[in-house]
Order: structure tokens, then sequence, then C-alpha cells
């Protein structure tokens, strides 16, 4: 998968699947039952290596760009971690070429 830049993939990764791994259960530690992604099934896709920020494919082929705290729990506050959700992989590539990095 083509990622635009400084997003990068994380299927070419060796440790791919542990790592992959680790990223989903932290977001599932940190994430509340108010908080948009509650319940949701999610496949980390990709990263960007200059912040905490990730991108993960939801079951029913949603895409939400999140800002994990690395908290290690549940945060109490319903708007971390911080998360956009977009309807499909391009809707997401069109905005984010859009934004300033």
């Amino acid at each position: 998968m083509q990622l635009i830049k400084p997003w990068e993939s994380v299927e070419e990764a060796p440790e791919s699947a542990d790592y992959c791994r680790s990223w989903e259960e932290e977001l599932q530690r940190e994430i509340g039952p108010k908080h948009c992604l509650f319940g949701c099934q999610v496949k980390l896709i990709g990263r960007r290596y200059d912040t905490d920020d990730a991108l993960f494919l939801l079951e029913d082929g949603r895409v939400a760009e999140v800002h994990l705290t690395w908290s290690g729990h549940q945060e109490p506050d319903p708007r971390w971690p911080g998360t956009s959700i977009f309807a499909t992989l391009e809707e997401w590539q069109s905005m984010s070429s859009n934004a300033d990095y």
C-alpha cells in the first residue's frame, strides 16, 4: 500500500505482526466507552514515525487517523486519543495531501 509522505505503510516491516499488535493493543487500552472507536475492530496499516500518529483500518472499511497518548490506560476524556475518521482510505489520502506537514 502506498501512503502519502511522511506516512509509511507498516506492511513492509519484518516484525510487522508483533509491531502492529502492540499498537492495536495500546489503542484498545486507551479508548473509553464514550470514544468514537470504542468497540471497533482495528488493524494498523500506517504510521508517521516523526509523531505518535497511526492509521487504522476499521472493520467497516473506514479509516481512523489516531494520535495515541501512550498512557497505558483508558483515557477519561473521550477526545483522547485524538481521532479523525474518514469514510475510505482514498478520502483520508485526499485530505492528507492537503495538510501541511
